[in-house]
């Protein structure tokens, strides 16, 4: 029988000629494409298994090999397996490696299985020696000072970031000083031997920067949009041309961070793709597994954090702050924390919410609640209490509250009670101590509800659990954020014209909808509660914003779309037995797997009161198609009817 000595691509196979050799084949088991990211576990065991066995060997044939109770030097070791590993970085280039084998001993009729840990240091560019000595382990704990992921990525505490910063700013920054200023992010890199270069990084301007550590070609766009292909030679961070030079500043030392954390990754998978033949592949999420996915989000967000402790040395933010704060006596309010904020960000460079960020961690946590962003704009400022946990947030966009509500049954049953609305990015009590109504609308939190949230609004726990990153091999970068721009940044007037005039005219006309909706199909209970509603055509499409032959299309029974039947519901203001006997006869439903269709839901439970130009507005904000065009539809009937 064949003794597979592992299971990845390739099988070390106990040579039957000469007892004690191995010999190499390709796994025949091994079914599909090879992992694109490599563990160093997973490329210790498929390529140094031999290796270690016959180190093992070794030191048992020379009796330097302890040995569990029960066994003697005359036992014959029958396999040595690698089943695990751990990391310790020493410093920029160098780790320890303590590597757990599982060694089977055979005296006799006797079979013994012990696990070792066999000792080694790896250098980058130097003399690395993986097989130093071999230790019984006993399960006992292995103690790391820096340790690494199976990866070789650094796990890393929030304390750390403080470290890491102080490190790259005293190895490869001459011009620290002892008062705010900027920092000259260039100089670091230039340190560091990175090279700068500008050039447009992709055709819709979402890849900000990247950085290359090894001698390969990569590919940019001319400003036509073609692509073509630069060959690099040195370490180089590439800068998308579109960007400022504040942002430029911010992503330079983002991927400075990445080059001095992640190079031993790097070098890794570099290794990896020598062996299987691989150049240049680009990284799909399909061949990601889940441990794969947070080790790349996890080198993500180390890279996202530690510039701010760069750019924000503890020392003198702390001085700005207590300065700033003590020309403000009393207690601060909201106002002036955004000048807090704001000043921090001009002294140092950096944005709003990085600003923000290393004030709270700096022990001012109030500051939390002030200038929170939403989709599209800030919402209004609110108090946050000291104890209030850093993963979680009383705001969030009705998109995530969707999702929330389609995968927690606790949440969507406590939204079913209708006592919760959806207000400016937080779901409060639907009361009017805590929300200011005019007009009939929700148009936000009233003071008091700002200044008690516990009290009012559901808080949530932020999850960073999604892949949003991309990556090939020499390069991670992050795609920017959606643009926010002057025409997604508020309503239009003609908008705030058209939810003023929605009118509610709701009416108690159950009984004869009841009577008429066992006989009628769905054309005439369309014209049934036109006639209810004592609405035309021309005032539907007002209200709506479908257009005339959309609605005659309702009126004649044809197949429209589920937002078509949402949108005249709305306009209608229908109740919602009423919009789900209409959706039954229309023929439309929800499919919960679409995260338009949850977030409709969501809508109808937290905003039962909204118009259709307000939902519509939503929907945009969120990155969805709105139910209807606002009339351009009906503008074109009537010009082609002049």
């Amino acid at each position: 029988m064949t003794i597979y000595i592992n299971r990845g691509p390739f099988l070390h196979i106990p040579d039957k000629v000469h007892p004690g050799q191995y010999k190499v084949i390709r796994n025949p088991e091994w079914n599909g494409e090879l992992p694109e990211i490599v563990s160093f576990t997973d490329f210790l065991r498929w390529n140094y298994t031999a290796d270690y066995g016959r180190f093992i060997r070794e030191l048992h044939l020379y009796r330097q090999l302890s040995l569990p109770w029960g066994i003697s030097y005359k036992a014959e070791i029958e396999t040595v397996v690698i089943e695990d590993g751990r990391y310790d970085r020493v410093d920029h280039d160098t780790f320890s490696m303590y590597v757990i084998c599982n060694v089977v001993f055979v005296e006799g009729a006797y079979r013994c299985c012990q696990k070792y840990i066999a000792h080694g240091v790896y250098v980058s560019g130097g003399i690395s020696d993986f097989l130093i000595d071999a230790e019984l382990y006993d399960g006992q704990y292995i103690r790391l000072c820096q340790p690494l992921d199976e990866y070789l990525v650094p796990i890393l505490s929030k304390k750390d970031y403080e470290i890491i910063a102080d490190e790259i700013v005293d190895k490869y920054y001459q011009y620290k000083a002892n008062y705010p200023c900027r920092v000259n992010a260039v100089a670091i890199a230039k340190a560091m031997g990175i090279e700068i270069k500008y050039a447009h990084l992709s055709k819709n301007g979402n890849i900000r920067s990247k950085l290359i550590l090894e001698k390969r070609d990569t590919t940019v766009y001319n400003e036509q949009g073609r692509a073509k292909a630069i060959h690099v030679t040195v370490p180089t961070i590439f800068i998308d041309n579109i960007v400022d030079d504040e942002e430029a500043q911010n992503a330079i030392i983002h991927e400075c961070v990445h080059a001095y954390l992640h190079n031993l990754f790097y070098e890794l998978q570099s290794y990896y793709r020598k062996m299987v033949g691989r150049k240049m592949p680009e990284f799909n999420d399909y061949f990601y597994s889940q441990s794969q996915k947070s080790c790349l989000k996890w080198m993500e967000t180390q890279a996202t954090a530690i510039p701010r402790f760069i750019q924000m040395p503890e020392e003198q933010t702390t001085d700005v702050i207590v300065s700033y704060l003590d020309r403000h006596p009393g207690e601060p309010d909201w106002e002036c924390y955004r000048g807090l904020i704001n000043l921090v960000k001009g002294k140092f460079g950096v944005t709003r919410n990085t600003a923000k960020k290393r004030i709270a961690e700096l022990g001012w946590p109030e500051v939390r609640g002030v200038y929170v962003y939403n989709v599209s704009s800030y919402v209004e400022d609110y108090d946050v209490e000291y104890d209030f946990p850093d993963d979680y947030t009383y705001t969030l966009s009705l998109h995530q509250i969707a999702d929330v509500y389609a995968t927690c049954k606790t949440f969507a049953d406590l939204i079913s009670t209708k006592k919760f609305t959806y207000v400016d990015g937080h779901v409060v009590i639907n009361s009017d101590k805590y929300v200011h109504r005019e007009n009939g609308m929700d148009v936000g939190l009233t003071e008091y509800a700002r200044h008690n949230m516990a009290e009012c609004c559901l808080d949530f726990r932020k999850v960073y659990a999604e892949f949003d990153y991309s990556y090939t091999y020499g390069e991670l970068h992050k795609d920017e954020l959606t643009k926010i721009t002057d025409d997604n940044r508020s309503f239009s007037d003609e908008q705030r014209r058209k939810i003023r005039m929605a009118l509610y005219e709701i009416t108690e006309e159950n009984y004869k909808l009841s009577a008429a909706s066992a006989v009628n199909d769905f054309a005439k209970a369309v014209q049934f509660h036109m006639q209810r509603c004592g609405l035309t055509t021309d005032q539907i499409a007002d209200r709506s914003g479908l257009g005339v032959n959309t609605i005659n299309k309702l009126r004649n029974g044809k197949k429209v779309k589920l937002e078509t039947v949402l949108a005249f519901c709305v306009a209608l203001e229908l109740e919602e037995a009423f919009r789900e006997d209409l959706m039954q006869k229309a023929k439309v439903e929800y499919d919960t797997n679409n995260p338009a269709h949850r977030l409709y839901l969501t809508i109808f439970e937290l905003m039962p009161k909204a118009n259709v130009f307000q939902i519509n507005d939503l929907l945009k904000a969120e990155g969805f198609i709105p139910w209807t065009r606002e009339n351009e539809e009906r503008k074109r009937y009537t010009k082609s009817s002049v």
